[in-house]
């Protein structure tokens, strides 16, 4: 008994020499972790063992540069991670090469408003938008126009743009009239990524400004080379078009989107039985805590929070901020659910989980063959 506690004293020793030692190394530059959930590993390589997990937009030092690793100082820890993963900056960043500076100095093309549409081609954002013959709902119905029908716009007046169409002179609601690829009223986006870097120019090579999560709305300012243009914190960031698609009033609540924002904040948390906190969650307590902090109160287990209050959602309907719920026979005990997590977009979900993958607060795909084949069904409670 003695030898083998002497044993775990003398590993124990030597896993916290390990974690510190180069903690004082000097450092080559700086890093923000740029994934949901990235292993810390203790060499470089993906046969080592987990140091910790590190969450997305965690800031780390660099403190080495290897084939594919970056060596990082995190907290009092030491370890590796690679660099598919890590937005890095060097200590002395180089001046910028001409090219690269023209594209952080690109302007952002001013949004077209209902006074500078005139004399542009629009294009119709609703389904079976009317034409009318005059500028208002009382007006007979010209034709019934398709979503993505171009319009060569004459004027904009109180809502209504005055347009030509197929050789035909009518007004359509503005509100359904986008120009340039931005709606003219209310011009909205909504992020469809599950963790979406905004960025200081329309490049991935530009610099990291923050990140939004799926369900968010932000406020469009213009679209250019399938980058838009938004409003960030006053001033404007740019999120590619892959990421991102105009509002049409029929995507996630603001509460949705925030359930998603602060569910995500937990990534990496470990998974513990039982546990609602912080400190560690199991499946429905993750989301139990989660949407407690938004005054919706869930019971702490999976079936129960299955059949309590909300809506049953169809998955083709599903929004950010849904639960989303499985079965798996050999886990339920008999019961309708074994497992729930939160829906965040792109068929993406985050849940504490407990499989072989990992025993942590992490993202998974509704695609993946596990989930496919024992997902249950979805409930909207915000």
């Amino acid at each position: 008994m003695r030898k083998l506690l002497s044993k775990v004293l003398v590993l124990t020793a030597m896993t916290a020499i390990f974690l510190t030692a180069t903690a004082a190394a000097a450092e080559i530059g700086s890093g923000v972790i740029d994934a949901d959930s990235l292993r810390v590993r203790s060499e470089p390589s993906t046969s080592s063992s987990t140091v910790t997990f590190l969450s997305d937009g965690t800031k780390v030092k660099v403190l080495e540069a290897l084939d594919g690793w970056y060596q990082i100082s995190w907290s009092s820890y030491t370890g590796y991670v690679s660099a598919d993963y890590l937005s890095y900056t060097p200590a002395s960043t180089p001046a910028a090469a001409p090219a690269a500076q023209s594209i952080a100095e690109t302007p952002a093309p001013a949004a077209a408003s209902p006074a500078s549409a005139a004399g542009k081609t629009g294009v119709v954002t609703g389904s079976e938008v009317n034409f009318r013959s005059a500028p208002s709902t009382d007006a007979g119905i010209l034709a019934s126009l398709a979503e993505g029908t171009q319009i060569a716009i004459s004027s904009v007046d109180n809502g209504w743009c005055k347009a030509s169409c197929n050789g035909q002179e009518g007004y359509v609601s503005a509100e359904y009239v986008a120009v340039d690829g931005i709606p003219l009223v209310d011009p909205k986006g909504l992020i469809t990524g599950s963790c979406v870097n905004i960025r200081s120019a329309p490049s991935t090579d530009a610099s990291i400004l923050g990140k939004v999560y799926a369900g968010k709305l932000v406020d469009l300012i213009s679209l250019q080379n399938d980058w838009y243009a938004i409003n960030y914190n006053g001033s404007t960031g740019y999120i590619s078009s892959d990421y991102l698609k105009v509002y049409t009033g029929s995507a996630a609540s603001g509460a949705g989107a925030s359930i998603v924002e602060t569910a995500m904040s937990y990534l990496g948390t470990p998974y513990s039985y039982g546990g609602a906190s912080p400190k560690g969650f199991d499946c429905s307590g993750f989301t139990m805590y989660v949407f407690s902090l938004f005054g919706y109160s869930l019971p702490h287990s999976a079936t129960s929070q299955w059949n309590s209050s909300g809506t049953y959602v169809e998955r083709s309907d599903l929004q950010p901020g849904d639960l989303v719920l499985f079965c798996d026979p050999s886990r339920s005990g008999g019961k309708a659910c074994s497992h729930v997590g939160i829906y965040i977009g792109d068929n993406n979900f985050v849940h504490a989980s407990s499989g072989s993958s990992g025993k942590y607060v992490r993202t998974s795909s509704l695609n993946e063959s596990y989930y496919s084949s024992y997902y249950v069904g979805a409930k909207r409670v915000a």
